[in-house]
């Protein structure tokens, strides 16, 4: 596994439990959230790792984070009552992406760091 996938996987493991654990919500409410949270993260995260074409990675980022995003204000709508498809739209957007984007930031910094990267490690 890629340093930066294994970084971003360990911070929605991370991201996700804290997230469980500080909020009441019911669990189809956590169901949505940690599904479309991996989506958008972990998935944008893998894809940008194996693209096999000119697209940079940010892009890759971008495109990913959007589908989650949409996805998660899609099925937000079922799994809470008073929640309505693109409701507040113009803020949920942008400040989704933005936060996604220096998550995806913080992975890649913290790939290089010494659990994460194999070849920083020396042989024994």
């Amino acid at each position: 596994m890629k340093p930066t996938v294994a970084a971003s996987f360990t911070l929605f493991v991370v991201l996700s439990v804290l997230s469980v654990a500080l909020s009441g919500a019911p669990a189809r409410v956590h169901a949505v959230n940690i599904g479309c949270f991996f989506v958008a993260f972990v998935v944008g995260t893998v894809l940008a790792e194996r693209r096999a074409g000119n697209l940079p990675g940010y892009v890759i980022w971008l495109l990913v984070g959007g589908v989650g995003l949409l996805l998660w204000d899609i099925l937000s709508a079922f799994a809470v009552v008073k929640a309505e498809v693109f409701m507040g739209w113009y803020v949920l957007y942008p400040l989704g992406l933005a936060g996604l984007v220096v998550l995806q930031l913080v992975a890649v910094a913290s790939s290089k760091l010494q659990p994460f990267n194999k070849f920083r490690q020396g042989t024994q």
